[in-house]
């Protein structure tokens, strides 16, 4: 009975293929029947970017997070999948990064304990503009192998504030200061979470995040980001990108 199912399975897969060809969502290929959203050739070199477990610690200081940690480079064709989670309404592809992201999720939860997972939130605006929150994503995608609660409410945006893919990392810092608050100080208090965003860039947002969860009483803040930027942030058109 099992062979048989899963006989019919195939068949109804192999028919839905043929009916309806996927493609690479990187490289354009048709994909095989085994295949999901990346050809085995994309997904070998997305899994060949993912940092080491030892080097995945980002070496960076930054004012309030006390660790920060990146699964990524932000390089093509990262960069481009995530381009198209953002700004093309595909966040379906975050599924691609989920085994390299659940390691360093795995190995994190072994060394550190949290309370909660914290998704970066977006203003009111720009969730409904975009429809979702790659981060609150991501969390979720976490979440079984952090064992941890998620939560969304706790750390809210006040008000849109300008894009800051064109800014310089002072700018940033200024541009972001004082746009979180806290819902529950209570909740805060003596608490260790860990921010879970999808591109460190200057760190300005997810610091601005840490301070003001500090600044209610946290304990401890750390951030788990999926990729980080290794360009230097310049005055000029960019297409590195932190939530908005």
């Amino acid at each position: 009975m099992i062979y048989y199912n899963n006989s019919m399975r195939h068949f109804k897969e192999s028919l839905i293929r043929l009916l309806y060809p996927a493609h690479c969502e990187f490289c354009g290929k048709p994909l095989a029947l085994d295949e999901n959203l990346l050809c085995e050739t994309c997904e070998q070199n997305l899994e060949g970017l993912a940092y080491p477990l030892e080097k995945s610690l980002v070496d960076e200081q930054f004012e309030n997070l006390d660790h920060a940690w990146a699964v990524y480079a932000y390089v093509t064709p990262l960069r481009e999948l995530l381009q198209a989670v953002k700004y093309r309404r595909k966040d379906y592809l975050l599924k691609a990064f989920k085994n390299p992201a659940a390691k360093l999720a795995t190995s994190i939860a072994s060394e550190y304990v949290y309370n909660a997972l914290i998704p970066i939130p977006l203003n009111r605006v720009k969730r409904i503009q975009r429809q979702f929150n790659q981060s609150q994503i991501l969390a979720d995608l976490l979440q079984p192998f952090f064992k941890l609660p998620i939560w969304s409410n706790l750390l809210k945006k006040k008000y849109f504030i300008p894009s800051q893919t064109s800014m310089t990392r002072e700018e940033r810092v200024i541009n972001i200061y004082g746009v979180f608050k806290v819902s529950s100080a209570k909740q805060t208090e003596g608490k260790s979470f860990l921010l879970v965003d999808d591109v460190l860039t200057t760190g300005a947002t997810a610091s601005e995040a840490a301070r003001t969860l500090k600044k209610a009483g946290a304990k401890r803040v750390d951030l788990f980001a999926l990729a980080k930027t290794n360009l230097p942030i310049k005055k000029e058109k960019s297409s590195s990108d932190e939530h908005p």
